[in-house]
């Protein structure tokens, strides 16, 4: 199942369901899964409000971004090519 986790302090993320709706239907795309329910019901993100998160600077204006998914899911040559086409 892909699954992409998105941390940050509280109060980055102004909406996270509307952030997490957009993140799975652009991985859904990425992918060029077919918008069935099998994959809309296995594509899920999660927003996590972080208490803590800093560089060695005390700076914590960052956000961590992780995409999970199946072995061979995700082509960069691929990818690049369809953003070229584009």
């Amino acid at each position: 199942m892909p699954m992409i986790d998105v941390y940050a302090v509280p109060g980055t993320v102004t909406d996270p369901g509307a952030l997490a709706r957009d993140l799975t239907a652009t991985l859904m795309a990425i992918e060029q899964v077919p918008d069935i329910p099998m994959f809309r019901k296995n594509t899920a993100a999660f927003v996590h409000d972080v208490a803590h998160l800093s560089i060695v600077d005390g700076d914590n204006g960052y956000v961590r971004v992780q995409v999970l998914t199946n072995a061979g899911a995700l082509d960069r040559q691929a990818a690049r090519r369809r953003t070229a086409a584009d």
